[in-house]
């Protein structure tokens, strides 16, 4: 009679490290999709499908703040805030238009005609650097010429028009009129984008294959039968200590009945398998109770049960399955054998290997 525990065995760690050296290429591929889709995806927007170049003029002034000492300028200052929401002010750009317009008469250019208030709002931003006196501001359009134009049209505003509506303001004064317009480089790095698209795209594959393991019912190893349903078993068929665990199990039991939990194990294949290892002439196939359940009126019958139930994903349910099957019918298994068992995880997990491997790391 047995008893299931899935859900309750303890973590194991190195199974489940095996297990992901294993699947190691499956996380590759999916590091190397994440990688292209997302870093891939960056490139084209930022780089293939980068916009029209963009062209700035930035202009430094002098504030001279109404104080009686330098160190109450801290008081009467003007932040970075309120430089941009008295730069984008309608009084301000309407300031702004006005020398626009005196500087198309000035000057040979169609492009005061053709910019509006709402242009001149969007191209339009104030910095302020560590000096509370020293503001800037900065235009970008699309033409070096137009970006030039404005920030003239802006500086004429700022020095004339707005320290006059500012009564903290005494003077301000440009120290620096850029005479051309320079590029603006975006700030576009493909590389750190691919490095970090992989970074996450790997930790993600790593997360999720986790996730998978632990809500999986997979059966890797034979102790994991013991372990979680409390049944005994007999090995794998390629294991060493098969033939003595059959010898041990079916002592004195002649008639014992072998059938099979998953439909691609055909239990006559496994029993001519057993016979090559140990003596079995009297012992029968029976096909599948999940799939015959008249042969448990054979396996009552029989002196012992072999239960062959396949390794791998969503093998656990199937056994399980299987078991509550056979107890409703008043089967008791005697022991469960492991088939198509990936070896080489099972050599990895227990450290077998070769006769001189085992002497040297004291398992004979």
């Amino acid at each position: 009679m047995w008893e299931g525990s899935y859900g309750r065995e303890p973590f194991d760690l190195r199974l489940t490290a095996l297990r992901l050296i294993a699947c190691f290429p499956v996380i590759l591929v999916v590091t190397l999709a994440g990688t292209l889709m997302f870093g891939g995806g960056y490139y084209v927007k930022n780089v293939l499908l980068q916009g029209e170049k963009q062209y700035s003029v930035t202009s430094v002034y002098r504030v001279d703040y109404v104080v009686e000492e330098t160190k109450d300028i801290g008081v009467v200052y003007i932040n970075e805030m309120s430089w941009n929401t008295y730069l984008h002010s309608q009084e301000f750009l309407d300031a702004v238009m006005k020398h626009l317009k005196e500087l198309s008469s000035s000057m040979d250019s169609a492009w005061p005609d053709s910019i509006t208030s709402q242009e001149v709002s969007d191209s339009l931003t104030a910095y302020l650097a560590s000096d509370l006196r020293v503001p800037s501001t900065a235009i970008v359009t699309n033409f070096p010429e137009k970006s030039l134009l404005i920030a003239r049209a802006v500086e004429l505003a700022m020095t004339e028009e707005f320290p006059g509506g500012i009564e903290e303001i005494s003077d301000i004064r440009v120290i620096d009129a850029p005479r051309e317009a320079s590029v603006v480089i975006p700030d576009v790095r493909p590389l750190r984008a691919f490095v970090l698209s992989a970074v996450l795209s790997f930790f993600f594959a790593v997360i999720l294959f986790l996730l998978k393991e632990t809500g999986d019912d997979n059966i890797w190893l034979p102790a994991t039968i013991w372990k979680r349903y409390g049944v005994k078993t007999a090995g794998t068929l390629e294991s060493d200590c098969l033939a003595e665990n059959l010898r041990y199990f079916y002592e004195g039991k002649r008639k014992v009945a072998v059938c099979s939990v998953q439909e691609d194990l055909d239990p006559a294949e496994i029993l001519a398998a057993l016979r090559k290892k140990s003596q079995t002439e009297e012992w029968f196939a029976v096909p599948s109770p999940v799939l015959c359940p008249e042969s448990c009126r054979a396996l009552r019958e029989a002196d012992g049960i072999l239960l062959a139930a396949g390794a791998g994903a969503h093998a656990g349910k199937q056994l399980e399955y299987c078991l509550e099957y056979l107890r409703q019918q008043d089967c008791d298994v005697t022991s469960v054998i492991l088939c198509n068992a990936d070896e080489r995880l099972i050599k990895a997990y227990y450290f077998l290997g070769k006769p001189e491997q085992q002497s040297r790391a004291g398992l004979r």
